[in-house]
């Protein structure tokens, strides 16, 4: 009975293992500003991303996001295509609700930021 009820709970901590290296954090719908609130990033629910300048209207950019796992339950890789076909690439960071851009290095606070 013992070797039974061992075998189970290896079972259930090896599902658990496997669950838990699969998860991928969404960022949280809403705004994300840089910390003079000047660059702004919008997540939206359907996978609509939008990026503009508060300064400049100029610089407004459109699209699409994917996420791709970083670090399981951790972080995330979320690549931002624009209308035209460029493409940004953040690092979102779900226990600071926060979203860095790799190429300048900035930093956008989400609606959850501590």
């Amino acid at each position: 009975m013992k070797k039974i009820i061992s075998v189970a709970l290896v079972m259930v901590m090896v599902l658990c293992c496997f669950t838990a290296c699969g998860t991928i954090v969404e960022p949280n719908v809403g705004t994300y500003t840089d910390s003079s609130d000047t660059l702004v990033v919008e997540v939206g629910e359907d996978g609509a991303m939008k990026m503009y300048n508060n300064m400049n209207d100029e610089n407004s950019y459109e699209g699409t996001y994917v996420v791709e796992q970083n670090e399981a339950g951790v972080s995330s890789i979320i690549t931002f295509t624009t209308s035209d076909g460029s493409t940004v690439e953040f690092v979102y960071d779900s226990t600071m609700d926060a979203m860095q851009d790799l190429a300048s290095g900035t930093v956008y606070y989400g609606p959850n930021a501590d």
